[in-house]
Protein backbone atom coordinates (compact mmCIF):
# COMPACT_ATOMS: atom_id res chain seq x y z
CA UNK A 1 0.00 0.00 0.00
CA UNK A 2 3.05 2.37 0.78
CA UNK A 3 4.54 1.62 -2.51
CA UNK A 4 1.11 2.46 -4.22
CA UNK A 5 0.74 5.89 -2.52
CA UNK A 6 4.41 6.70 -2.91
CA UNK A 7 4.20 5.87 -6.96
CA UNK A 8 0.91 8.20 -7.07
CA UNK A 9 2.50 11.00 -5.72
CA UNK A 10 5.97 10.50 -7.97
CA UNK A 11 3.58 10.69 -11.15
CA UNK A 12 1.39 13.92 -9.39
CA UNK A 13 4.69 15.41 -9.09
CA UNK A 14 6.19 14.21 -12.63
CA UNK A 15 3.04 15.46 -14.09
CA UNK A 16 2.84 18.43 -12.40
CA UNK A 17 6.29 19.40 -13.40
CA UNK A 18 5.74 18.67 -16.66
CA UNK A 19 3.09 21.18 -17.57
CA UNK A 20 4.48 23.78 -16.83
CA UNK A 21 5.71 25.66 -20.48
CA UNK A 22 5.47 28.22 -23.19
CA UNK A 23 2.40 26.23 -24.51
CA UNK A 24 0.95 25.46 -21.44
CA UNK A 25 -0.56 28.73 -21.43
CA UNK A 26 -1.88 28.43 -24.80
CA UNK A 27 -3.72 25.14 -23.58
CA UNK A 28 -4.79 26.08 -19.93
CA UNK A 29 -6.71 29.66 -22.03
CA UNK A 30 -8.01 27.57 -24.81
CA UNK A 31 -8.78 24.13 -23.26
CA UNK A 32 -12.63 25.00 -22.38
CA UNK A 33 -13.74 25.68 -25.97
CA UNK A 34 -12.09 22.41 -26.80
CA UNK A 35 -14.08 19.20 -27.77
CA UNK A 36 -11.61 16.96 -26.53
CA UNK A 37 -8.41 17.66 -24.47
CA UNK A 38 -5.72 16.10 -22.69
CA UNK A 39 -2.53 16.64 -20.95
CA UNK A 40 -0.35 13.06 -19.98
CA UNK A 41 3.26 12.73 -18.96
CA UNK A 42 4.75 10.89 -21.72
CA UNK A 43 5.23 7.11 -19.73
CA UNK A 44 1.63 6.96 -19.87
CA UNK A 45 1.07 8.08 -23.41
CA UNK A 46 3.61 5.98 -25.09
CA UNK A 47 1.82 3.00 -23.54
CA UNK A 48 -1.21 3.41 -25.82
CA UNK A 49 0.92 5.00 -29.18
CA UNK A 50 1.51 2.02 -31.89
CA UNK A 51 4.86 0.72 -31.94
CA UNK A 52 4.58 -0.42 -35.53
CA UNK A 53 3.78 3.09 -36.63
CA UNK A 54 6.09 4.87 -35.04
CA UNK A 55 9.06 2.64 -35.37
CA UNK A 56 11.30 5.10 -37.72
CA UNK A 57 10.77 7.94 -35.23
CA UNK A 58 11.70 6.03 -32.01
CA UNK A 59 14.56 8.04 -31.09
CA UNK A 60 12.08 11.34 -31.28
CA UNK A 61 9.85 9.74 -28.71
CA UNK A 62 12.42 8.91 -26.34
CA UNK A 63 12.83 12.67 -25.83
CA UNK A 64 9.19 13.94 -25.34
CA UNK A 65 8.66 14.44 -21.38
CA UNK A 66 5.12 15.77 -21.86
CA UNK A 67 1.88 15.89 -24.34
CA UNK A 68 -0.69 18.39 -24.31
CA UNK A 69 -3.43 17.80 -26.86
CA UNK A 70 -6.30 19.49 -28.04
CA UNK A 71 -9.09 18.94 -30.49
CA UNK A 72 -11.27 21.49 -31.78
CA UNK A 73 -14.99 21.33 -33.67
CA UNK A 74 -16.21 24.57 -33.58
CA UNK A 75 -14.77 28.00 -33.98
CA UNK A 76 -11.80 26.99 -36.16
CA UNK A 77 -11.10 30.02 -38.08
CA UNK A 78 -10.98 32.20 -34.79
CA UNK A 79 -8.78 29.73 -33.03
CA UNK A 80 -6.27 29.87 -35.78
CA UNK A 81 -6.12 33.31 -35.40
CA UNK A 82 -5.62 33.43 -31.62
CA UNK A 83 -3.20 30.67 -32.10
CA UNK A 84 -1.27 32.34 -35.00
CA UNK A 85 -0.56 35.19 -32.42
CA UNK A 86 0.50 32.82 -29.60
CA UNK A 87 2.68 31.46 -31.99
CA UNK A 88 4.26 34.86 -32.74
CA UNK A 89 4.54 36.46 -29.72
CA UNK A 90 6.08 33.37 -27.89
CA UNK A 91 8.77 33.55 -30.82
CA UNK A 92 8.43 29.95 -31.96
CA UNK A 93 10.03 29.22 -34.87
CA UNK A 94 8.68 26.92 -37.76
CA UNK A 95 9.98 23.60 -38.94
CA UNK A 96 7.69 22.71 -41.87
CA UNK A 97 4.65 23.07 -43.25
CA UNK A 98 2.76 20.29 -45.30
CA UNK A 99 -0.49 21.22 -47.36
CA UNK A 100 -2.30 17.91 -48.53
CA UNK A 101 -5.45 17.01 -49.32
CA UNK A 102 -7.13 20.00 -48.07
CA UNK A 103 -5.45 19.49 -44.44
CA UNK A 104 -2.22 21.47 -43.28
CA UNK A 105 0.12 20.70 -41.51
CA UNK A 106 2.50 23.35 -39.12
CA UNK A 107 4.89 21.91 -36.63
CA UNK A 108 6.77 24.26 -34.51
CA UNK A 109 9.50 24.66 -32.05
CA UNK A 110 11.57 26.35 -29.41
CA UNK A 111 15.05 25.67 -28.94
CA UNK A 112 17.36 26.67 -25.98
CA UNK A 113 21.03 25.79 -26.94
CA UNK A 114 21.08 22.83 -29.16
CA UNK A 115 18.51 21.10 -27.39
CA UNK A 116 14.69 21.49 -28.75
CA UNK A 117 12.64 22.14 -25.76
CA UNK A 118 9.37 22.46 -27.19
CA UNK A 119 6.98 21.40 -30.10
CA UNK A 120 3.67 22.07 -31.16
CA UNK A 121 2.10 20.66 -33.99
CA UNK A 122 -0.80 22.18 -35.04
CA UNK A 123 -3.43 19.94 -37.97
CA UNK A 124 -5.90 21.93 -39.78
CA UNK A 125 -8.70 20.43 -41.48
CA UNK A 126 -12.27 21.98 -43.33
CA UNK A 127 -14.29 20.82 -40.24
CA UNK A 128 -12.17 19.85 -38.00
CA UNK A 129 -8.37 21.69 -35.51
CA UNK A 130 -5.70 19.33 -33.58
CA UNK A 131 -3.61 20.92 -31.50
CA UNK A 132 -0.53 18.77 -29.96
CA UNK A 133 1.97 20.82 -27.54
CA UNK A 134 5.22 18.13 -26.70
CA UNK A 135 7.67 19.27 -23.74
CA UNK A 136 11.05 17.51 -25.41
CA UNK A 137 14.62 17.16 -24.75
CA UNK A 138 15.52 16.66 -28.26
CA UNK A 139 18.82 17.35 -29.96
CA UNK A 140 18.24 19.43 -33.10
CA UNK A 141 20.84 17.05 -34.89
CA UNK A 142 18.42 14.05 -34.35
CA UNK A 143 15.54 16.17 -35.49
CA UNK A 144 17.10 16.67 -38.68
CA UNK A 145 18.14 13.36 -39.58
CA UNK A 146 14.32 11.79 -39.08
CA UNK A 147 13.74 15.01 -41.59
CA UNK A 148 16.01 13.92 -43.93
CA UNK A 149 14.54 10.07 -43.76
CA UNK A 150 10.95 11.64 -44.54
CA UNK A 151 9.39 10.55 -47.47
CA UNK A 152 7.36 13.76 -47.06
CA UNK A 153 8.11 16.83 -49.33
CA UNK A 154 8.79 19.59 -46.37
CA UNK A 155 8.88 23.22 -46.87
CA UNK A 156 11.56 24.91 -43.95
CA UNK A 157 10.99 28.28 -42.98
Amino acid sequence: MKKCILLLLIIGTLSSCATRSDFHSFYKENKRDATFTISTPSFLANIFIPKEDTKDYEDLFRGVKHYKVMIYENNVESLDKKFDRFIARKKYSTIFKINENGEKVQIYFMKKGDLIKEMVLKIKGDDSYVVLGLKTNIHQQDFNAVLAGSEKEIVVH
